[in-house]
């Protein structure tokens, strides 16, 4: 897949929003997340991925990153 290009090299990268809700499904707890989310940034990069990092903030504002992103007018 690598070689054949199959995936983009710029990803979105959704960084945590300071907080983790446990669920039956996700029994990671918060500081947990943080790790994980370190381990994929980290991991991310060292394969040569640009991450284009959406921060924590209003949803709207999330939305309006990747829409910015991906030059979709709206």
């Amino acid at each position: 897949m690598e070689r054949e290009g199959i995936y983009q090299r710029r990803v979105f990268f959704i960084e945590n929003l300071g907080f983790c809700r446990p669920t039956e499904a996700r029994k990671i707890t918060f500081e947990e997340s943080l790790v994980f989310e370190q381990i994929h940034e980290e991991t991310y990069t060292s394969l040569g991925y640009d991450l284009l990092k959406i921060a924590s903030e209003a949803l709207s504002e999330r939305v309006h990153r990747i829409m910015e992103w991906t030059w979709i007018d709206f």
